[in-house]
């Protein structure tokens, strides 16, 4: 085989490959992992068939036609399917391999790979490309009915006592990478890596902790069938870790998490605090906190926590979109433009990450930038429909010109796609306070917030559809963001802060939010 050869793979076949190198990045098809100065990730079977490929090209360019025969067995292929495994491998190639390599797009033609020369990890090789190398057959260790099964590998490093401690930690890293997303699918992902772990380190609090963070995240998003299962499985991973390190922070901020805050942000709060008062450092308790801070209009307070966060976690997206907004809110807007192109480079497909920066561009005079975000078919999130996509573009458009025909438009599409789904209802929102559509507004906040009027809006998205993990929990964030100050201004919002409970946690917590307290200055 000689470096011009497209080597053909399925995802059945990717067991039969050896690791390799892309200069400090190491790639092992057989079990999916890409390991490399940016952390861990597990890819999907697809996208590292794609990467495969390229590498096996060895610089060459593989066409689009052959991408199709080598990964999808001559299928007939949507651009939108190849557009998004080759967009996963280069957020990989940015994330993990923090840019050693990359994808160019030849025009009209298809990819290659560029950058880190190829070298293998102890398979062999044919003039520097990657060969296949035989493995062995998988032992597998039957651990009991509640413990499932545990790969290979696990069962390899089971062999040496500090093995098991090592492949716990490696899993545990990257079940955090996955839950770092905060994408519809981390949760399950997540879970799934430290219930292996678990069963490797049995005795280790903070994994059970883990496990119980990443069933919450599976509660989300999980079909409304299998919630009451996913919760349980939460709490038996709480109570496990409490049993085994009371006071465990992780366990407690899960425990929190699973009673969502709509509605009770003073009891929420004050138990955040409470661990937060034990474990000064939690990641997961300063993140809710700040979630919470920031849903009840102390935006600035929130804005301080994040702040922290994403300077000890610069590649996590679900804290780097968020800080987008909150900066944004605090009037920081060309650090709010830093933030959101730093990211946007990075997680182009993230649905937070895409959404930040496309409310930042379009509501503060960068429409063209927002819509050529939208026209951009390579950076778009998976699943994101075509008639949404539309919509905002219609949107966008209305904030641009303030025509009244496309201003009209846009609200009619806006108040059907309300009704969609949590994350179209908190578009809607900020597209009809942006556009001074009030009465909409209100109509769409009231349906999603206190389920009444006119529209109801259901509080799950549709199946497949681009989101966030939490978008079943109602969010009232979306009112202290920017695009929302005509709603805040409106003497209607009062009357509303008052039926969802937020004017009672300001009584009741001596807080005022952060909007009604520069009125007062």
């Amino acid at each position: 085989m000689d470096g011009n050869t497209l080597v053909a793979t399925t995802a059945a076949e990717l067991a039969r490959w050896g690791p390799f190198r892309l200069g400090a990045t190491r790639i092992d098809p057989a079990s999916r992992e890409v390991k490399g100065p940016g952390g861990v990730v597990t890819i999907e079977p697809r996208v590292m068939q794609v990467l495969l490929v390229l590498a096996n090209a060895a610089g060459g360019v593989v066409t689009r036609d052959d991408m199709s025969r080598l990964c999808w067995n001559s299928q007939i292929v949507g651009d939108d399917a190849l557009n998004r495994a080759v967009g996963e491998v280069r957020r990989v190639a940015r994330t993990v391999a923090a840019g050693e390599f990359g994808v160019e797009t030849i025009t009209r033609t298809g990819y290659r790979l560029t950058g880190a020369v190829i070298a293998t990890d102890g398979a062999e090789a044919a003039n520097g490309v990657v060969a296949p190398a035989p493995r062995p057959i998988p032992r597998r260790l039957l651990l009991g009915a509640a413990a499932g099964l545990v790969t290979a590998g696990a069962a390899t490093y089971a062999l040496w006592p500090d093995g098991r401690a090592r492949r716990a930690a490696d899993l545990a890293e990257q079940a955090q990478l996955a839950l770092n997303e905060d994408q519809r699918g981390s949760g399950p992902r997540a879970a799934g890596l430290l219930r292996q772990a678990v069963v490797l380190e049995p005795r280790d609090a903070a994994l059970w902790g883990k496990l119980a963070l990443a069933c919450v995240a599976m509660a989300d998003d999980a079909p409304a069938a299998e919630t009451a299962e996913v919760v349980r499985s939460c709490e038996v991973a709480a109570a496990r870790a409490l049993s085994l390190a009371p006071g465990q922070p992780d366990a407690r901020t899960a425990l929190i998490m699973l009673r969502a805050s709509y509605g009770d942000w003073l009891a929420v709060e004050r138990g955040l605090r409470a661990i937060l008062a034990d474990a000064p450092t939690n990641e997961a308790a300063t993140r809710e906190l700040a979630a919470t801070l920031q849903a009840v209009g102390r935006t600035h307070e929130s804005g301080l926590l994040i702040d922290a966060l994403t300077a000890a976690l610069p590649l996590s997206p679900a804290l780097q979109y968020r800080h987008v907004y909150l900066l944004w809110s605090r009037d920081r807007v060309g650090e709010a433009d830093r933030a959101a192109d730093r990211a946007f480079a990075l997680w182009p497909r993230h649905p937070g990450v895409w959404f930040s920066r496309l409310w930042l561009m379009s509501n503060t005079g960068r429409t063209t930038i927002a819509l050529a975000q939208i026209a951009d078919v390579e950076s778009r999130p998976e699943g994101m429909p075509e008639d949404r996509l539309e919509r905002l573009r219609i949107a966008i458009e209305a904030i641009r010109t303030r025509r009244p025909a496309i201003v009209q438009t846009a609200v009619d599409g806006w108040m059907a796609d309300a009704l969609a789904g949590p994350g179209a209802a908190i578009s809607a929102i900020m597209i009809l306070s942006a556009l001074g559509r009030l009465d909409e507004a209100f109509i769409v906040a009231d349906g999603y917030m206190l389920r009444r009027g006119p529209s109801l809006m259901p509080l799950r998205p549709r199946p497949g559809e681009a989101g966030m993990t939490d978008q079943r929990r109602r969010h009232s964030q979306v009112f202290f963001v920017p695009p929302t100050a005509p709603l805040r201004a409106d003497p209607r919002f009062a009357a509303l802060c008052e039926a969802c409970g937020l004017a009672d946690y300001w009584r009741r917590s001596g807080h005022r939010p952060d909007f009604l307290a520069a009125r007062a200055i």
